[in-house]
């Protein structure tokens, strides 16, 4: 049997690591997440604030949101090459620490080309921390042995809440924008430097008998397409709930202005409980089951809301949404980076792209489709994604040696046994 591989004498094999050191590194990724969320959300908390600023219009403030999107998109395909070639651990400290600086450039913003600049190079940092952090939580799984992946998005759920809750009593206190981000950078570089040296290097590529290459590469390109495609329902459909949810509220469930993010603050909170939750629910039924269990719960949920209408079904219809939703990105980025032949950045970034564009798609396409039938049949669109989700998760996530997504650590190759003895 010939395996494709040269054997490098300066190849190295970590020796697997301690107990205290996974646990360090799984400390170190939770709080590269929570600085990803507190991040975002101390940007999602102020737009407010900006567009008043610059005096802007919905038309002006969709430039600035396109310009975070465009750098999100041009960097997530070159982190996941980036990752391959020196690993997530290398990118995710500076990904992380440049991103909270950019906080800086939005906050002192002299105008708004500068505006523009800094939300471009905001979106690029971004979108590299998303697919090097999501790809070191895959690492440290995987040396774990159990799923944990949950608990990881947990944090940056955590993070938003966190910042938009304090942001906002904050505001009301009289403190200015550009105050309040630079302190929120300051704290948040302070966190992303605490975190270097503390995450897990990415284990050797595994190499694949040319026998099999072939058949490997086609079926993982299938599965891959597959997780892309799941990737963009789910995020479409949290990006929709996230955006609309207290439009529905007021509008069609009939809740005050006062009082309707409520319906908003149910679905993310149970969103968040979701994914604290979800590792445990996970270890219990596998990554099959949780996903098509899911995408039932979210289906489920939005057609309670939609046929009761009435704010006690939309709000619990909500709940529900949140909690079919936790769990549906840790499941497919998860199952992501384990995905036989292809390199975890690789997959990762190609998968979160596809994912991104759903989350920035689907509150715009809702807002297009409720103008012509109303915001009710609009949301029928997430049902639909969500039995989707249910039926086409199992082919993508399910591996033939575990229902949680992991498999056997490989044998070492020859040479890898050779430069072990060295």
């Amino acid at each position: 049997m010939h395996l494709d591989i040269e054997c490098d004498p300066r190849l190295q094999i970590p020796p697997p690591a301690s107990e205290a050191r996974l646990r360090q590194a799984r400390v170190a990724a939770s709080v590269l997440f929570l600085v990803d969320g507190l991040t975002f959300g101390t940007w999602a908390a102020l737009i407010p604030a900006f567009k008043r600023s610059f005096s802007l219009t919905e038309g002006g403030l969709s430039w600035v949101l396109f310009a975070l999107v465009a750098g999100a998109m041009v960097s997530m395909p070159v982190a996941g090459r980036l990752i391959g070639r020196w690993g997530s651990h290398r990118l995710c400290n500076p990904a992380a620490v440049i991103f909270s600086a950019t906080l800086l450039a939005l906050a002192w913003a002299p105008s708004y080309a500068v505006l523009l600049a800094s939300a471009f190079f905001f979106g690029v940092w971004k979108g590299a921390l998303d697919v090097s952090v999501n790809a070191q939580a895959i690492v440290v799984e995987n040396a774990m042995r159990k799923p944990i992946m949950s608990s990881f998005q947990a944090f940056w759920s955590l993070g938003g809440l966190v910042a938009a809750c304090s942001l906002s009593m904050l505001m009301h206190g009289g403190f200015s924008h550009s105050l309040l981000m630079t302190g929120m950078s300051v704290f948040l570089l302070a966190l992303g430097v605490w975190t270097i040296g503390r995450l897990l290097p990415d284990p050797a590529p595994v190499p694949i008998d040319e026998g099999v290459r072939s058949s490997v590469t086609g079926a993982s390109r299938v599965r891959l397409l597959l997780l892309g495609g799941l990737a963009f329902l789910a995020l479409f459909s949290e990006g929709v709930m996230l955006d609309w949810s207290a439009v529905y509220a007021e509008t069609v469930s009939r809740l005050p202005i006062s009082t309707a993010p409520l319906g908003f603050a149910i679905f993310a909170l149970c969103m968040a409980l979701g994914r604290f939750l979800g590792d445990i629910v996970t270890a219990r039924l596998g990554t099959v089951a949780i996903l098509r269990l899911s995408g039932i719960v979210t289906a489920g949920g939005i057609a309670l809301a939609v046929i009761g209408q009435a704010w006690p079904f939309a709000l619990t219809g909500f709940a529900l949404v949140g909690l079919g939703v936790a769990n549906m990105v840790p499941v497919i980025f998860g199952a992501a980076g384990r995905i036989e032949g292809q390199a975890s950045g690789t997959s990762l970034a190609t998968v979160t792209t596809a994912g991104y564009f759903g989350f920035l798609a689907g509150p715009p396409v809702v807002g297009f489709v409720a103008a012509h039938i109303g915001l009710p049949a609009a949301f029928c669109g997430v049902i639909v994604f969500g039995i989707a989700i249910a039926t086409l998760g199992v082919r993508a996530v399910k591996t033939r040696d575990s229902r949680y997504g992991f498999t056997p650590p490989p044998k070492p190759s020859a040479c890898a046994r050779l430069v072990g003895r060295q």
